[in-house]
Parts: C-alpha cells; structure tokens; sequence
C-alpha cells in the first residue's frame, strides 16, 4: 500500500512532465528528481522489511506462546488428577490404619496368642495342629494388612513427589509465558513505531513531490526541449503507454507473485485501470518486433526502438499492430487486458535494454 503510495506520486510527476508535446525542464533538476525518488523508494522497502521481520517474529512468539499455554493447560488439568489420586492413596492409608489399629486393640483385650496358649488348650494333638494353622493364618494376616500399609505409605509420597514436580514445572511455564507475551507486545509496540515512521516518510514524500511539480511548472515557461514523435529510440524519455491512467499497482523488482505465492523478480511495472480495458501506446517510434500470444504474459507486444531499447506491453485484450509494423510515439498499438497469467485487467510493461530487464520508470521519467 506504501509502495503503491509513493508509486501514485511518482505519477503525478510524470503526468506532469508528460502533458505537453514539448517540456520545458532542465535535466540536472529531472536527475535530482529521480535521484530523490529512488532513494525514498529504497527507504521505503527497508521499512517494509524490518516490519516483515518484526511480523514473522511476532508470530513465532505468538506460536511458542500458544504452545506454552495449551502445556499450561494440559498440565493444570494433570494437576487435578494427581491430587485426586493423593485424596485417594491418603484415604487408603487411614483405612488400612484404622484396621490394623482394630487388630491391635483385640490382640491387646484377649491376650497374645503363643505356641504355649496353643498346645495348653488343646484338648489333643489333632485340635493342637488345627489351632496352631489357625494362629499362622492370624499372623499372615497381620503382616499382609502391614506390608499392605506400607505399599499404601509409599504411594502418598509418589504422589506427593509428582504433585510437587508438576506444580515447580507449571510455575516455570507460567514465568515463560509472561515473558513471552511482554515480548511480543514489545515486539508490537515496534512495529506501529516503524510503520509511524513510514507515514511520516510518505508524507514527506508527498510535499517534496508537490514541490517539485511546482518547480517543474516554473522550468516550463524557461527553455523547452522538443521530442519527436516517430525518432528512433537514442536515451531520451518514453511516453506513458497508458494516458490517462497513472497508478502503479505493482512496481519493478522482488515481490510476492499474486498467483504462485512465491518471492520472485517482477520484471516490468503494472499500472492498473480500475477494470477497464483503455488504449495501450506505443513508449515512442519503433519497429515491432513480436505480436501474438506469449505464455504467461497473453497477449503481448514489443517494439524495437532502437539503441538496445526494446519494450513490451503485455496481458493485452486486443492487438492492433503486426510483427515489422513501424509505430510512431503515442499510436495505439493495443488494448489493456487480463490474458495469460492475471489477476485483473492491467497493462504489464517491460524496459529492456540489449535483454536485460530496467525499471521502466527510468525511462519514463
């Protein structure tokens, strides 16, 4: 949107330059112009990297973030069960205390029970071994309700010891979460500051750039320079090959392609026309050199202007000139489209020069 700000006020200069046949500027005050330009653009896209930078770590916070707390969460709910299992294991124990206290109260009341009691009031051998088996079978018992206690004891304090751990590892988290989301919102309050600071430049921008259409204005009453409308192509100015419509919707250079969703190198600019399909002209006098469809840019056109310079115009809806038809500057050559790999009606336009791709708005400035 910034980009596409700057891009916009970038066109209100051209426009300007543009309107007449013959321009009165010098070209110290054009390069200065120019120079500026860019330089801001650069700005621009180095903001618009840092606040990617700071989004992409702000979302991996937030990711880390959400990990922390579904651990949290998970672990609370861990934390009710093992103190469910405690009540239970502590239950069990004053159970298994109050029956062997039982047992020792009746032991106390009645006597202890020895292998003299035993053989002494047996009436005979036969009775003496049947009381004697029914003595094992009290003391088995009591050792069973002992070692039974004992097991009971051990598993309170396992319990204890997972309760303790789980309560220390969910007091950890917790610490960490809140430092992560004091991070993020650091990482936030960033952003909006970078993002203030952009606002700032495009404002600048925008005052500078209505300066400079001032100036302009001004250097047109003083010496004018003239450009033919059929000259070959030698390093001067290119026409605007869409008049009247001047907003820049995708700039040269990297970006994220509409349709694949990957980084890749956009090598011409794309000057929208709101969905309607507007005359293309030819940037200035040339021969044509390609007419038809062209892969992913549809239908295309490119002229050779001479001197290396060679341009295209693409995603077209309709055609008006042939392969080796000489043009002049200005003549309708096409229609705006959306053919081949598009999102909507646009023009798609290319710079070469000696086939390597150039910012078209160094030549159309």
């Amino acid at each position: 949107m910034r980009k596409n700000r700057l891009m916009i006020l970038v066109a209100m200069v051209l426009a300007l330059f543009l309107s007449v046949e013959t321009v009165t500027v010098s070209a110290a005050s054009l390069s200065d112009l120019n120079s500026r330009i860019k330089e801001n653009q650069k700005k621009l896209e180095e903001g618009k990297d840092k606040e990617n930078a700071l989004a992409s770590q702000v979302s991996a916070l937030e990711q880390q973030l959400g990990q922390l707390e579904s651990a949290i969460s998970e672990g609370e709910a861990r934390l009710v069960v093992l103190e469910q299992e405690l009540a239970a294991a502590q239950e069990k124990v004053e159970t298994q205390n109050e029956n062997l206290n039982a047992r020792l109260r009746n032991m106390y009341k009645s006597g202890s029970v020895g292998f003299l009691d035993v053989l002494l009031d047996s009436g005979s051998f036969s009775e003496f071994l049947t009381n004697l088996d029914l003595v094992e079978r009290i003391y088995s018992s009591d050792q069973t309700v002992l070692s039974d206690l004992e097991d009971a004891h051990k598993e309170v304090e396992q319990k204890k010891q997972e309760v303790e751990t789980l309560q220390s590892e969910l007091k950890t988290s917790k610490a960490e979460t809140e430092k992560s989301k004091a991070t993020v919102e650091a990482k936030k309050a960033e952003i909006a500051a970078n993002n203030e600071e952009l606002d700032k430049m495009i404002d600048a921008d925008k005052a500078e750039a209505d300066a400079l259409v001032a100036e302009l204005a001004k250097l047109q009453q003083s010496k004018s320079v003239s450009s033919s409308s059929d000259s070959t192509y030698s390093g001067g100015i290119l026409a605007w090959p869409v008049p009247g419509y001047g907003r820049i919707t995708s700039p040269f250079g990297y970006r994220i392609h509409p349709i694949s969703g990957t980084r890749k190198m956009h090598t011409g600019i794309d000057i929208g026309t709101s969905g309607a399909t507007p005359p293309i002209v030819a940037a200035n006098g040339g021969t044509v050199i390609y007419s038809g469809w062209k892969g992913g840019y549809g239908k295309a056109i490119m002229i050779d202007h001479g001197g290396g310079i060679v341009t295209l115009y693409a995603h077209c809806s309709s055609l008006h000139v042939s392969k080796g038809q000489a043009v002049s500057r200005g003549q309708t050559i096409a229609n705006v489209g959306s053919t081949g790999n598009s999102t909507g009606p646009h023009l798609h336009f290319e710079v070469r020069l000696d086939g390597s791709y150039k910012n078209p708005l160094s030549y159309l400035q």
